[in-house]
């Protein structure tokens, strides 16, 4: 007789040998019990979870980024005549085009202007920017490190910023849908806004490839910034898969992803929170 099992075991037993892999080989982005349940399904399928060959750090294989080059192709009198060739051929058939319609057009408007005025509420889905509440938490943590560490290396803290500015933009807009999800019962527009907010996450996670030569202590809250936003982009990714199959949006595996992450949010924020979380170890 099969014993019944919980929604958290049923998602990792409908996990593929890989997934379950890349997650229990992976302990940094992800929740320790989340681990530890990723490893007992890859043991129960008979397979090893510890790797056979040291993991190599993010973006090791890429070459060091250096936003100082100046790009050559600026320098090429030649692209800016092929430019310029475009865009005046463009502008040609734009306009050949928009004269070839304007008859089409003024008969639509005339039909717009005869028929009766329908007034309709139509709810907006734009998701806001949040750009001065970002600048408020930016300067929030700031206020968090020792004078001497703002001071220390000014290329430092102004890569770390704009890093930081990326972070809590998706980190406000991701919020701002979660609490939609739990105020609203979630409609049609729910995959597209997670997709956008995914894309804003990714302009973080794409740009740490790089080594932007942090000191350590910005370095080390980079790094939570990092594991938040694999958190949140799983999260979102789940909510948007569930919701287009049917399901309920959140379990209790998605539940404690959006925890781990809001954690992490909150000691960035404290002092008292990020100290706590350095005596214990990795659980921040």
């Amino acid at each position: 007789m099969a014993a019944s099992s919980s929604p958290e075991s049923e998602f990792f037993t409908q996990k593929t040998d890989a997934e379950l892999l890349f997650l229990a080989q992976h302990p940094e982005l992800y929740h320790p019990d989340l681990v530890s349940t990723a490893r007992r399904e890859l043991r129960r399928r008979g397979l090893n979870p510890d790797p056979e060959v040291e993991p190599q750090p993010m973006g090791a294989h890429l070459p060091p980024y250096d936003d100082s080059e100046e790009p050559m192709w600026w320098q090429r009198p030649g692209v800016w005549v092929t430019v310029l060739a475009v865009l005046l051929l463009g502008s040609g058939l734009y306009w050949k085009s928009l004269r070839g319609n304007k008859t089409r057009q003024d008969e639509l408007a005339q039909q717009a202007k005869d028929a009766p005025a329908v007034l309709k509420t139509v709810e907006t889905h734009l998701i806001p920017s949040f750009d001065s509440l970002t600048r408020t938490q930016i300067a929030q943590e700031m206020r968090q490190l020792p004078a001497s560490e703002r001071t220390l290396d000014t290329t430092a803290t102004r890569k770390y910023r704009l890093l930081a500015e990326r972070y809590w933009k998706a980190e406000n807009q991701t919020l701002y849908l979660l609490d939609r999800v739990r105020q609203t019962a979630p409609d049609s527009a729910l995959p597209g806004q997670t997709v956008t907010v995914v894309e804003e996450w990714r302009r973080l996670t794409k740009a740490l490839v790089y080594d932007h030569g942090l000191t350590p202590v910005l370095a080390k809250r980079m790094d939570v910034m990092r594991r938040g936003a694999y958190l949140r982009i799983e999260l979102l990714q789940s909510i948007k898969g569930r919701f287009e199959d049917g399901q309920p949006v959140y379990n209790e595996y998605l539940t404690t992803l959006r925890d781990s992450a809001t954690t992490m949010h909150e000691a960035l924020l404290s002092r008292e929170k990020w100290a706590a979380g350095l005596r214990r170890g990795t659980s921040l």
